[in-house]
C-alpha cells in the first residue's frame, strides 16, 4: 500500500488539524491560538474548531502551553568566555506546539497511508495529548528518585487519562461518538509504539521535536555562534541529504517502511548529532543539573513539593516556588548568572580528579556542581526501529539491511555519553549563594563527594 497519496494544501489531516498551502507565513511565536499557522518542515498548520480543540478545554491541553521543551537547555554552552548573555539564557518554546505538530505529521502519514477518518482522528488526538502527563520542570526530574510512573510521561497513559480527566474525557468521547475505555487504550498503544499507528507515532514525535528544535537552534546561534550549533544547521539544511523521513514511507505487511534509505539515514544521523551536540551537552545543561543535583531533592526531603502536584502544575509554577523557597530574584531560576556570574565546566577522567578540582574551588569560596555524563539518559540511535527493504525486498531494520552505516550513527549515539573525560566539575567564582541554596549545595557536596 503506497503512501504517495498525499493531502491536498488546505486538506483535513484530522482531529481539526488541517494542513495550509505552501505559501502560508507560519507564526514566529510558539503561543498557542486557534487558526494561527504553525511551521510544519515546508507546509504550514493550523487548527480549527473540532475534535483536539474539544480536547483543548476540557482536557486542559493549554497547560503543555506552559511546559517547556528542551529539558532546561541553555542557548549558550558555559565556558571561561561567557561572561554575558542577553536573556533568555535558555530555550522556552514549549510542548503544546510539539504535540500539535507531531498530530499534524501523524494525521500527513496516516492519510497517506490511507487509514480509516476514525483511525486517524484517534491517532492524531493520542499525538497530541501524548506528552500531556509531562511534570512541571519536564525531564530535569527524571532520575530523582526512579518513581517512574510519575516521571515518564508514557507510562500508564490510559489510566492517567480516566485519574485526572475522567468527567471530561467522557464528555469528549460521547460528542465524537468513541468508546472512552476503549479509546483511551488505543491510545496508549499508540504512545508505546505498538501496532502500525504506533510505528506513525514514533516517526511523528521524533520528526516534531526535532523540527521545532532545529528552529529554535538557529535562532539561537544567531544570537550567540558556536560550532556545535552550526554543525547541526549545516546538516539539517543540506539539499544534498534530505531527511525529510515522513515524506518517503509506505505500508508494507501491515508495517511502516522507509522508501528511500538515504533520506531514513541522513533523519537517524540528524537525530543523533542533535543528542551529541545539545541534549547530552553538559555544557549546555547547568540549570538542568542544578535542579536535578542540588534544588529538588532539597525541596522534595523538606516536602516543599509534592511529587503528586508536579503532573498537573506548569513550569511557572515550579519556577515561582524555587525562586521563593531558594531566595531567587524573580525570574532568577532561568539565568546562567543566577548566583552572580557565569559558570565555568571543566571535564576529568575520574572522579577523584574531579573531587580535588572542586575542592581547590570549594576552598576558594566558589559555587561547585560535579556531575556525570554516565548519569544522562542513554542515548538510542533507533537504527533498530526503522523499517526499510532489505536487497531481497525483505522488510528488515535498518541496521540489518545498511549495517555500515547504521554502525556509524550508533557510534555516535554511544560518543554521546561516553565520552574519555565524563565527571564534569562547574564552578562560579565570587558567588552570591542565598541561605537556602547553600544548604542544599551542601547537602549535594556530601554525595557527589563520595563518589568513586
Amino acid at each position: 500500500m503506497s503512501t504517495r497519496n498525499s493531502p491536498k494544501p488546505g486538506q483535513s489531516l484530522g482531529g481539526g488539524l488541517v494542513l495550509l498551502p505552501s505559501d502560508a507565513v507560519p507564526s514566529s511565536t510558539e503561543s498557542f491560538s486557534l487558526y494561527k499557522a504553525y511551521s510544519l518542515a515546508d507546509r504550514a498548520f493550523w487548527l480549527e474548531p473540532g475534535l483536539v480543540s474539544d480536547a483543548m478545554t476540557r482536557l486542559n491541553l493549554l497547560r503543555m502551553d506552559d511546559i517547556h521543551q528542551l529539558q532546561v537547555l541553555t542557548v549558550a554552552e558555559i565556558s571561561d568566555t561567557l561572561n554575558n548573555l542577553e536573556l533568555p539564557h535558555r530555550f522556552l518554546h514549549k510542548r503544546l506546539v510539539h504535540n500539535l505538530r507531531a498530530g499534524a505529521l501523524h494525521g500527513l502519514i496516516a492519510k497517506q497511508c490511507s487509514l480509516s477518518e476514525k483511525e486517524i482522528a484517534v491517532g492524531v488526538l493520542a499525538e497530541c495529548m501524548h506528552d500531556n502527563f509531562t511534570c512541571a520542570g519536564g525531564d530535569s526530574w527524571k532520575g530523582i528518585n526512579h518513581q517512574q510512573t510519575i516521571f515518564d510521561e508514557d507510562d500508564q497513559f490510559a489510566e492517567k487519562i480516566f485519574r485526572y480527566y475522567n468527567p471530561g474525557w467522557r464528555w469528549l468521547c460521547l460528542k465524537h461518538g468513541f468508546n472512552p475505555e476503549h479509546t483511551a487504550q488505543e491510545m496508549q498503544e499508540i504512545v508505546d509504539g505498538h501496532g502500525l499507528r504506533g510505528q506513525i507515532h514514533e516517526i511523528a514525535d521524533t520528526a516534531s521535536y526535532m523540527l521545532g528544535d532545529l528552529a529554535e537552534i538557529k535562532k539561537a546561534h544567531e544570537r550567540v555562534g558556536g560550532l556545535k550549533f552550526q554543525e547541526i544547521i549545516l546538516a539539517s539544511e543540506d539539499k544534498d541529504n534530505k531527511w525529510d523521513i515522513w515524506n518517503h514511507l509506505k505500508v508494507e505487511a501491515g508495517q511502516l517502511v522507509a522508501t528511500d534509505r538515504w533520506v531514513l539515514e541522513n533523519f537517524l544521523r540528524l537525530r543523533v548529532m542533535l543528542w551529541k551536540n545539545l541534549y547530552q551537552n553538559p555544557a549546555t545543561k547547568f540549570l538542568e543539573l542544578l535542579g536535578r543535583e542540588v534544588v529538588y531533592p532539597y525541596l522534595l526531603s523538606r516536602k516543599r513539593i509534592h511529587l503528586v502536584e508536579l503532573p498537573k502544575q506548569t513550569d511557572t509554577w515550579l519556577h515561582n516556588l524555587v525562586e521563593q523557597e531558594m531566595g531567587l530574584a524573580s525570574g532568577g531560576w532561568t539565568r546562567l548568572d543566577l548566583l552572580g556570574g557565569f559558570p565555568k565546566l571543566k571535564s576529568f577522567r575520574t572522579w577523584g580528579e574531579a573531587r580535588e578540582f572542586e575542592d581547590y574551588w570549594y576552598s576558594l569560596g566558589a559555587f561547585t556542581l560535579v556531575f556525570s555524563v554516565k548519569d544522562f539518559q542513554k542515548t538510542k540511535s533507533k537504527t533498530d526501529k526503522y523499517l526499510i527493504n532489505g536487497l531481497d525486498g525483505e522488510v528488515v531494520a535498518f541496521k540489518q539491511a545498511c549495517p555500515t552505516s547504521a554502525a556509524l550513527i550508533d557510534e555516535v549515539a554511544r560518543w554521546s555519553t561516553s565520552s574519555s573525560e565524563p565527571i564534569n566539575v562547574c564552578w562560579v567564582e565570587n558567588p552570591i549563594i542565598p541561605d537556602n541554596m547553600r544548604r542544599a549545595w551542601e547537602e549535594a557536596r556530601v554525595l557527589w563527594q563520595n563518589r568513586k
